[in-house]
């Protein structure tokens, strides 16, 4: 008469198979930390070049830096009225100064 084998693990596979998945597990653990890492340093560089990392595939878009950037446009933009209006206004007055020397020499 057969027996059924029953086949069981030894103890040996069951313990590199526990061996194994505490293994992975540390292994997983780790890719974590270093990919953590590396879009910490990432978003270091990206403060410190200014942005000019943009080109990157691994570029990661920190929401504070485009926020900080659509800031400084509205602020450039500003500056840049503020400093066309100056100019307007400069002429006008540099017009209006020689119109009253104008009159001044006229009465004189």
């Amino acid at each position: 008469m057969w027996k059924a084998c029953r086949q069981t693990s030894s103890p040996e596979t069951v313990l590199n198979k526990v061996q194994a998945n505490q293994e992975e597990e540390r292994l997983n653990r780790e890719l974590q930390l270093t990919t953590q890492e590396r879009n910490e340093l990432t978003d270091r560089l990206l403060c410190v070049t200014g942005g000019s990392m943009n080109k990157s595939p691994y570029f990661r878009p920190n929401p504070f830096y485009e926020k900080l950037k659509i800031k400084e446009k509205e602020v450039m933009s500003l500056l840049h009225n503020l400093n066309t209006n100056n100019i307007e206004h400069r002429e006008k007055f540099q017009e209006l100064n020689k119109e009253i020397n104008f009159y001044r020499n006229l009465h004189s």
